[in-house]
């Protein structure tokens, strides 16, 4: 599972279909994350709808503690701050939880709701990646 957060790919997978994800200039991603690196993505509702700008900086990436931290912002939030966090449960499971501060406004109670939506979205691809693996 580790391994998998770092890579900016499993963000693009993850997401899918809900949400695309495209570099603002169309260069190719990294393969990892790196600290204190601000990414730049033009983000779009299943892949048709566009949703303006969104950027990421990664501000923590803890093997130790096992999570990973992101300041984000974009155009419809002014604050998107994401941390994940994972632990061993036992030798077949691990517990994984999603942690998002939101501002945005008067959009913060709708783009509250669908983060509800989708995190459980990604949760959900999430464990069948890594069933898979």
């Amino acid at each position: 599972m580790w391994q998998e957060l770092q890579k900016v790919s499993s963000l693009i997978q993850v997401a899918s279909p809900v949400l695309k994800f495209r570099t603002k200039t169309d260069d190719a991603l990294p393969e990892k994350w790196a600290v204190g690196t601000e990414y730049r993505f033009r983000l779009f509702f299943f892949g048709i709808i566009p949703l303006g700008n969104h950027h990421i900086k990664l501000v923590k990436l803890d093997k130790q503690e096992r999570r990973l931290v992101s300041n984000e912002h974009g155009s419809l939030a002014r604050v998107w701050n994401h941390q994940i966090q994972f632990k061993s449960i036992d030798d077949d499971g691990i517990q994984y939880t999603d942690s998002i501060e939101i501002h945005a406004g008067l959009l913060t109670v709708p783009i509250w709701l669908f983060a509800h939506f989708f995190y459980r979205h990604r949760q959900r691809k999430w464990k069948k990646r890594l069933e898979d693996s």
